[in-house]
């Protein structure tokens, strides 16, 4: 039984589908297999899924309907042998030793997850000494509600995960941002974790992705999400409610610039009582999302926003 399954949904990324396999493939820590659902694409992928899995066997392909991200994910946790589960979106890839080090930390701490950095395809960081911090279930709470003004860190790509605390958790299928959601759990779960600030995974920037269209109701599900995390932590951690909250009200001024930024149709009355409504509730919380730890150019654009 391999230690490490990494799950890559596949769905129309054809341009770089063989760099990312290959990277998975190059990494120090051999002992891994590598899971690749073919989410229905309409192009070469399934072929090229294929064609890696004859290549190397330690690759397992599944092909099936198109369902989206998660529904993908979701199939790969069901077949997936290892003790650790990483995943990684296939217009990415990953440093070669990404999971020999993830793999060490986890294992030398007796952690339930290891959480890296990771850094824009096109961008360089600047190189710097490794720093490695223990968190415990407190502290990855903490950073997930932004609790002291951490970036937006709701990505799932950067993790090396315990599969014994993902029992019987499955994404949420059909909608935008399901990450937050599943963030949420890998943290309330995690008695312990280990950070490092290597930035071992880059992520690519397409501007021709779902995430960068003008926007439409869709984009609405962050508040969905949001509202599913909301029962989550009123049952399991309620002393984090007010903070949940906080995030809710910074997700309506999130999704109000987007509609400012990325525009919208205006004909569409629905997309226009929405604008409306996001308007309302985001002036009703300014004066806690001012007093928010955000960066201050964020207090400056809700401020702009409100006007």
């Amino acid at each position: 039984m391999p230690q490490i399954s990494v799950i890559v949904p596949v769905y129309k990324v054809e341009e770089y589908l063989d760099r990312c396999v290959q990277s998975i493939l190059d990494q120090s820590f051999e002992d891994l297999e590598v899971i690749l659902i073919d989410d229905g694409s309409p192009d070469r992928c399934p072929a090229m899924c294929d064609e890696w899995a004859k290549r190397d066997s330690r690759i397992t392909v599944l092909h099936q309907k198109n369902g989206g991200a998660s529904a993908a994910r979701n199939a790969g946790l069901r077949v997936a042998q290892g003790e650790y589960i990483g995943f990684v979106d296939s217009d990415d890839w990953i440093e070669p030793g990404m999971y020999g080090s993830m793999y060490e930390l986890i294992t030398a701490n007796d952690a339930d997850m290891v959480i890296c950095e990771m850094q824009r395809q096109e961008k360089k960081n600047k190189s710097m000494a490794e720093r490695v911090e223990l968190w415990g279930q407190k502290k990855c709470l903490d950073h997930f509600f932004r609790v002291n003004g951490e970036e937006d860190t709701h990505c799932i790509w950067n993790r090396l995960i315990k599969k014994e605390i993902l029992e019987d958790f499955f994404f949420i299928e059909g909608k935008m941002n399901e990450d937050v959601h599943a963030c949420y759990c890998f943290a309330v779960r995690c008695k312990k974790a280990v950070y490092t600030n290597a930035p071992y995974y880059h992520y690519t920037f397409n501007v021709n992705g779902v995430t960068n269209n003008r926007f439409t109701v869709k984009k609405m599900d962050l508040l969905y999400v949001w509202d599913k995390v909301r029962g989550l932590v009123a049952n399991e951690v309620p002393e984090y409610l007010q903070v949940c909250d906080r995030n809710i009200e910074r997700a309506r001024f999130t999704l109000l610039a987007k509609m400012y930024f990325d525009g919208y149709d205006k004909r569409d009355k629905r997309l226009s009582e929405i604008k409306h409504q996001l308007k309302k509730a985001v002036r009703r919380s300014i004066g806690t999302l001012l007093l928010w730890k955000m960066p201050l150019s964020r207090k400056v654009l809700l401020l702009l926003i409100c006007i």
